[in-house]
């Protein structure tokens, strides 16, 4: 949410509440413009905050935030069943100064309320229905392909340590089930030989967790429609596929949602970092806000999209040459990435299909 829709928020209400969410209690500070400010803890029930927000501000208008983080959208969905008006932030949006040397649950609290009353926050956009299931889906994908790298990086490095590449019959076969299977053969001592059969095991396990997620996710999208279309768009865009573009809806939620064209790259952290000060313009690396799987599936789309589209092929050679060799593909292939998100962003809210150029 933008700084000025954040202060205009804040500027309907008349008590600013910030939540610090723990499991077993919240600390919950109150303020308002008339200098009122004091912190009550109280039992991690949701139904026991809405009732003292009604017995103690009857008549006025309370808003709350909280951090977003492992309680998830409990709070939130029932202060929206509730009536009660409550938004998420982002940790990483918090201020935080560079002498403050104590955190405790209250303090937190105290500066979610004064960064809420003056308008300070950015708030992250809640997904609802089936883009909230979709999400579970995808990080269920997710954290399965990161179990399957993790087993590949601990069998290369078994092998490494016990001198056993040279012994293969397949060395470097790109994990096929003839590699797979010369590992299953391969002579070696009795303590080896039981890690690299237990590491096979949760390779196994892992693809196979894999393809069932993915099953689901295609399962998933037959049964909503509308979901299917907006994957339909995005995968007519050169370099995006099933799993980019089901983590892209996963991340953003209703494109009905996106105010910018802008945006997506400044939410998937592709955009410069900037340090400007009178005529001087400094630019650095990029931010890495955001989910750094679908920042990094973004990147793998772009190498497949400057390979099938012109207009980006020449983009990316262009900016390419105009860096040192040694850093220009890099800075080059993370430019095509952001100008990638300004074709998800069209797609989605004008629901076409990308034309190549």
């Amino acid at each position: 949410m933008t700084q000025m829709r954040t202060a205009q928020l804040a500027g309907n209400c008349d008590v600013f509440c910030g939540i610090d969410v723990d499991k077993k209690s919240f600390a919950v500070t109150f303020k308002d413009r008339l200098n009122m400010n004091y912190s009550k803890k109280m039992p991690a029930e949701p139904e026991y905050l809405c009732n003292y927000i009604k017995n103690h501000f009857a008549g006025r208008q309370v808003l709350c935030v909280y951090e977003a983080g492992p309680t998830g959208y409990h709070l939130y969905d029932h202060m929206k069943r509730k009536g009660q008006a409550c938004v998420i932030t982002s940790p990483i949006t918090m201020r935080r100064a560079p002498n403050e040397k104590v955190k405790t649950n209250r303090l937190d609290s105290v500066k979610l309320a004064e960064e809420l009353q003056a308008g300070l926050l950015k708030f992250v956009r809640v997904p609802e229905g089936a883009y909230r299931e979709l999400r579970q889906l995808v990080k269920s994908r997710e954290d399965y392909a990161i179990a399957v790298k993790k087993a590949k990086q601990r069998i290369k490095a078994l092998l490494l340590y016990n001198h056993l590449e040279s012994d293969l019959r397949e060395p470097d076969a790109g994990w096929s089930n003839r590699y797979i299977s010369s590992l299953k053969e391969l002579e070696c001592g009795q303590g080896a030989r039981l890690r690299l059969d237990m590491l096979l095991a949760d390779l196994d396990y892992g693809r196979r967790q894999t393809l069932a997620i993915l099953r689901g996710l295609k399962s998933f999208f037959r049964e909503h429609p509308e979901l299917a279309t907006h994957l339909k768009h995005l995968q007519s865009i050169p370099g995006i596929g099933f799993v980019t573009g089901t983590s892209i809806l996963a991340r953003i939620g209703d494109p009905a949602g996106l105010r910018c064209v802008r945006e997506l790259g400044g939410f998937l952290g592709v955009v410069p970092k900037e340090s400007s000060t009178g005529d001087r313009v400094t630019r650095s690396s990029i931010t890495h806000l955001g989910n750094k799987v679908l920042r990094a599936l973004m990147v793998e789309a772009a190498w497949v999209a400057i390979r099938r589209d012109t207009e980006l092929g020449q983009f990316y050679h262009r900016i390419r040459l105009r860096h040192h060799p040694g850093i220009g593909a890099r800075k080059a292939i993370v430019a095509v990435a952001r100008k990638l998100t300004h074709r998800v962003y069209c797609v989605l809210k004008e629901q076409r299909d990308y034309i190549a150029r």
